[in-house]
C-alpha cells in the first residue's frame, strides 16, 4: 500500500515547513485558465450527474501525427477558512463556458461562477506545515476501479472523504483531480507488446503460469473469467488520463499529517473493485529535510498550476465520476458550502454571505440583512451568475 514506512505498515507522511519567507499566494491572473466555483444545490443525482458532465466535455484533439493534444482540466474540493467548497479549473475560456453550462444543466439549481478576484489556490504561510500525496492505480488501468455502474457504492465515498477533510479552521486541505481526454484507442495497447484489452482478457481465460522449478498452467478460475469479462467491457469506453493529489496544510504538524493520511486513506478504502483494482497513495516525502522541502514545494506548485503529469492512470467516464463529482444530500458532512435556494427564490436568513473576494464570512443578523450595503454582497444564484 503506497510507499511504506521503514518497518512496513501505512505509508509514511512527514509534514514539513517549506523554505519560504513570504506567504505563497496564487491569483487567477498568475495561474492561467479559469477557476470556477460551484455552490451545489443539495437535491441532485450526485455521481450520475457527474458522469453526465464529464461525458459532455470529452473533447479529444490531436495533431497531424495523431498525438493527443487535448487540454487538461481539474475538479477540486477545498477545506479553507473553515468551509468545504467545490471548484473546477478550465484550461480555456471556451472550456470554462462549457463547464458552466454543463454543470448548470446537470446539477439543477446549483450556482457556477468564475473566481475573478481573491485566491486561486489556498494560501500557504511560512510557519505552516505541508503534507501531500499522489494517488495511483494499484494495477494497470484496463482493470476498472469500483464505480456506480460496476459493483456500485453503498454510500457516496465523498461522505467520508469530506469528513476527513474537516480540520482546524486555520488549516487547509485540498483534493485535486486533473483529467485529460484519452483517445478512443486507449485500450488498443502496443501491437508489438501484445498488451491490449483483448490480449489481457484472452490471457486471463487461458489460465495462469505458476511454479518456477516445475512450471505449469493453473486453469482459469471463475474470478479470472469474471475479470476478463469486466476488462473487455472497457473497450470502446470514453476515458480520461488522470492525476489525483491530496494536500494538507496546518500550523500543527501532526494535524497536517493526519489530514493528508486520512483523506488518502478514504480514497484507498472506497474504490476497490472485485478485480482487486483500487487506489494507492504515495506520500511526498524524503528522509532528508531539504530534499523533502524541495519535493513538497514542487508538488504544491504543480497543484496550483493544475499541471498534468503522465502517471499512466486512465479512468472511464464512470470511474472518474466516482472520484470527481458534486455530492448531494446523501452526505451529511457539516461546513459544506451548499446552496439552499432554487432559482428565483428569496434568500433565507441563514444563507452564507461572501466578501468581495468570494470568501464566506459570518452570517449576519436579520437587522444586518435589512441594512445590507455595509454588510457585504449576497450571492443568490440568479440568472446573471449562471
Amino acid at each position: 500500500m503506497g510507499k511504506l514506512g521503514l518497518f512496513g505498515g501505512d505509508p509514511k507522511y512527514e509534514a514539513t515547513q517549506l523554505d519560504i519567507d513570504e506567504p505563497l499566494t496564487w491569483t487567477q491572473q498568475n495561474t492561467g485558465g479559469t477557476l470556477l466555483r460551484i455552490r451545489p444545490y443539495k437535491e441532485n443525482d450526485g455521481i450520475v450527474d457527474g458522469a453526465g458532465v464529464l461525458q459532455s466535455v470529452h473533447d479529444v484533439t490531436t495533431n497531424w501525427r495523431g498525438k493527443n493534444t487535448s487540454d487538461h482540466h481539474s475538479f477540486e474540493v477545498w477545506f479553507d477558512q473553515g468551509v468545504i467548497t467545490f471548484y473546477m479549473h478550465a484550461a480555456t475560456e471556451a472550456a470554462a463556458d462549457k463547464f458552466r453550462r454543463r454543470v448548470g444543466n446537470n446539477y439543477a439549481n446549483s450556482e457556477v461562477f468564475p473566481v475573478d478576484s481573491g485566491h486561486a489556490f489556498p494560501q500557504i504561510e511560512p510557519d505552516e506545515y505541508v503534507a501531500g500525496a499522489w494517488l495511483s492505480m494499484e494495477k494497470m488501468p484496463y482493470y476498472p476501479i469500483r464505480h456506480h455502474n460496476a459493483e456500485g457504492f453503498e454510500v457516496d465515498p465523498y461522505g467520508e472523504i469530506t469528513s476527513e477533510m474537516l480540520s482546524l479552521d486555520d488549516s487547509k486541505v485540498v483534493t485535486q483531480v486533473v483529467f485529460r481526454p484519452a483517445k478512443q484507442s486507449w485500450t488498443d495497447g502496443d501491437r508489438f507488446k501484445h498488451n491490449s484489452v483483448d490480449d489481457l482478457a484472452h490471457g486471463l481465460r487461458q489460465g495462469t503460469s505458476v511454479g518456477w522449478l516445475n512450471p505449469r498452467v493453473r486453469p482459469a478460475t471463475a474470478k479470472d473469467k469474471q475479470a476478463a469479462d469486466t476488462i473487455e467491457r472497457q473497450r470502446g469506453q470514453q476515458a480520461f488520463h488522470v492525476n489525483i493529489r491530496v494536500l494538507a496544510v496546518s500550523r500543527d504538524q501532526t494535524e497536517a499529517e493526519a489530514r493528508a493520511r486520512g483523506v488518502a486513506g478514504m480514497f484507498r478504502k472506497y474504490y476497490n473493485a472485485i478485480t482487486e483494482q483500487g487506489l494507492d497513495d504515495t506520500p511526498v516525502s524524503h528522509r532528508r529535510k531539504s530534499k523533502r522541502q524541495r519535493k513538497l514545494s514542487e508538488f504544491v506548485e504543480r497543484m496550483a498550476a493544475r499541471e498534468w503529469v503522465d502517471r499512466e492512470m486512465i479512468m472511464t467516464v464512470d470511474e472518474l465520476a466516482g472520484v470527481a463529482h458534486i455530492p448531494n444530500n446523501e452526505i451529511t458532512t457539516p461546513k459544506i458550502d451548499w446552496r439552499y435556494t432554487q432559482r428565483g427564490d428569496r434568500i433565507p436568513a441563514d444563507s452564507v454571505k461572501y466578501d468581495e473576494r468570494g470568501n464566506p464570512v459570518q452570517s449576519p443578523t436579520r437587522d444586518d440583512q435589512a441594512t445590507g450595503p455595509d454588510a457585504g454582497s449576497w450571492v443568490d444564484g440568479g440568472e446573471d451568475r449562471v
